[in-house]
C-alpha cells in the first residue's frame, strides 16, 4: 500500500521531468541510502558517489562458496508469534 503512494507521485504537467521511480532492487536501496545522507552538500554527495550497489552477486563473490549463519535465520530470531 505504502509503494503504490509512492508510485502515484508525480509531475501533472510533465511526468517525465519526474520524480523517478526505479524498480530495480539496487536502485531503490541506492535512493534509500539517499535519503540518509545530507545528499545536497558535498560531504553527502561525496559519500553517495562512494557507494556501490549492485543487482544480484557482483563477480569477485558470485563464484566464492555460500555460507548460512544459523544465528541469523529468520526462523531463530523472530518472535515465536511471528512464525
Amino acid at each position: 500500500v505504502k509503494f503504490l503512494a509512492f508510485l502515484r507521485k508525480r509531475m501533472n504537467t510533465n511526468p517525465s521531468r519526474g520524480p523517478y521511480h526505479f524498480r530495480a532492487p539496487s536502485r531503490i536501496f541506492w535512493r534509500t541510502v539517499r535519503g540518509m545522507l545530507p545528499h545536497k552538500t558535498k560531504r553527502g554527495q561525496a559519500a553517495l558517489e562512494r557507494l556501490k550497489v549492485f543487482d544480484g552477486i557482483p563477480p569477485p563473490y558470485d563464484k566464492r562458496k555460500r555460507m548460512v549463519v544459523p544465528a541469523a535465520l529468520k526462523i531463530i530470531r523472530l518472535k515465536p508469534t511471528r512464525k
